[in-house]
């Protein structure tokens, strides 16, 4: 009888100690993400730098709302968009929309320039080759190896 006692103590304790593991883990967590920054569409981070290595890259991302940029496609409560990322020969960052809204509708990469489907082009920055509007063009910046975009606002000419 006198084993018994002990290794029902023992057991009583390790419960014990699992409820308030637990509950110490459910009180932490939300204090975790209420102290870490915003992750919102404002500072979404798009790729790493290395990936512009071998010239523009084009991704498809998935913003956390709507922000009435042309070609938004609605995925639930969020929003799709298409990008095109490029470091322009000026220096920077460029970040613009992969769509055309002279045609309304995709942009994508066609050799050394960006292509819509009636033919329409552009250099990778946005800049009219053979178009009459450039491409909306987002702020855009290397911030710990990452290329980081701002997708709230347009970016001004001399961002």
């Amino acid at each position: 009888m006198n084993r018994d006692v002990p290794l029902a103590r023992y057991a009583l304790v390790a419960v014990l100690g699992l409820v308030l593991l637990v509950g110490a883990m459910l009180l932490v967590r939300p204090l975790i993400f209420s102290v870490a920054p915003e992750r919102g569409d404002a500072n979404y981070s798009v790729a790493p730098v290395t990936d512009l290595a071998n010239g523009a890259i084009q991704r498809e991302l998935l913003l956390n709302e709507s922000h009435a940029i042309a070609g938004e496609r609605p995925e639930g409560r969020r929003a799709a968009v298409s990008v095109v990322i490029s470091e322009p020969p000026v220096g920077g960052i460029a970040a613009v929309s992969a769509w055309s809204v002279a045609n309304d509708c995709a942009v994508a990469i066609a050799g050394d320039r960006l292509r819509d489907c009636a033919g329409l082009t552009w250099t990778f920055d946005g800049t009219p080759i053979e178009a009459s509007a450039p491409l909306r063009r987002f702020p855009a910046a290397i911030r710990a190896g990452a290329i980081v975009v701002d997708f709230t606002r347009l970016a001004a000419s001399g961002d």
